[in-house]
């Protein structure tokens, strides 16, 4: 749900602009390039601009460039004003059509709908970063707001295409949903893994799960992930061995405290409540660190480097 409305598992609810998917309504029109993206399994949403209407040529030029790095070749846009809609998009759809356009979207006077098209996750990502784009822009942010969300229900596995094979969304001792354990291994990707974050006002305040603790299941997980029982003894084996002697249920959470507080704190980089935050070369200036190490340290665990850089200290 998450990712359908807001095209993130951590979205910032201090304003709204959900995502619309107008797959139904595209399918119907006359437009080529939307028809191909749904026949290639790809996705049409939109999301309505309150006021939006105003944003001229160059402006929505600008936006549609901006979405361009995730992905996205381009966006599309339909304003109303005066009653009436103004769009190349028009010719395409029918007058039935743009009226459930409309009405999905809760289209008054003023109003800027913005349209993507493309694989999911290139829509959601770039709709994603619109908004927040959008929303800090048009300063619809208001300061002193907190809104906190529970993210359940993420996928226990994902589909690696270069190494075609599942791997783990989190981490493999990520219990799966105890609903979805009769399609495990019928259909993997469907599992939700039972886990869940905190999210405050678009940033990942905690996040946790419940841990595997019976060891068939464990096993059956690697098997899943296609490990053979060699790399299952040789990297885990200890592990397994340990859950055969009765692990109780347990799971947990970890907060980011560094995170909450730089919201807390109003400012929305986190380098400005680390104690001692690194340089953008990774250099500690406080510890000097990284330094360079001596020779016989080095030989006594024998290790041994090339092309040593000069340190700036």
């Amino acid at each position: 749900q998450s990712l359908e409305k807001y095209g993130t598992d951590k979205p910032d609810l201090r304003f709204s602009m959900e995502f619309h998917r107008i797959d139904e309504i595209a399918k119907k029109s006359t437009f080529s390039i939307f028809l191909d993206i749904l026949k290639l399994d790809g996705c049409i949403k939109a999301i309505n601009v309150k006021g939006g209407s105003d944003l001229s040529r160059k402006k929505l030029d600008d936006l549609s460039s901006f979405v361009k790095p995730f992905g996205l070749k381009g966006l599309s846009f339909i304003k109303k004003t005066d009653s009436s809609l103004s769009s190349s998009l028009l010719k395409f759809f029918t007058p039935e059509l743009l009226n459930e356009i409309e009405k999905k979207l809760n289209m008054e006077d003023g109003d800027l709908v913005i349209i993507a098209a493309d694989k999911d996750e290139r829509v959601n990502q770039g709709l994603d970063h619109l908004r927040r784009k959008i929303a800090t822009d048009r300063s619809l942010i208001k300061k002193g707001i907190y809104k906190f969300l529970w993210v359940e229900d993420f996928p226990l596995f994902e589909y690696d295409e270069d190494e075609k094979r599942l791997k783990s969304m989190h981490h493999p001792f990520t219990a799966p949903s105890t609903k979805d354990l009769e399609i495990l291994e019928k259909e993997p990707l469907k599992v939700r893994a039972d886990a869940y974050d905190l999210v405050l006002n678009g940033y990942e305040i905690a996040g946790g799960s419940q841990r595997i603790y019976d060891s068939e299941m464990q096993s059956k997980i690697f098997k899943l992930l296609k490990l053979t029982d060699t790399d299952i003894k040789q990297k885990f084996g200890f592990f397994i061995d340990a859950l055969k002697y009765g692990t109780p249920p347990h799971g947990g959470i970890a907060y980011g405290f560094d995170r909450l507080i730089m919201l807390l704190t109003n400012t929305d980089n986190i380098r400005d409540v680390i104690a001692f935050p690194k340089t953008l070369k990774s250099l500690d200036l406080m510890l000097q660190s990284p330094s360079t190490v001596d020779k016989n340290q080095l030989k006594e665990l024998e290790i041994e480097t090339k092309d040593i850089k000069e340190i700036p200290w």
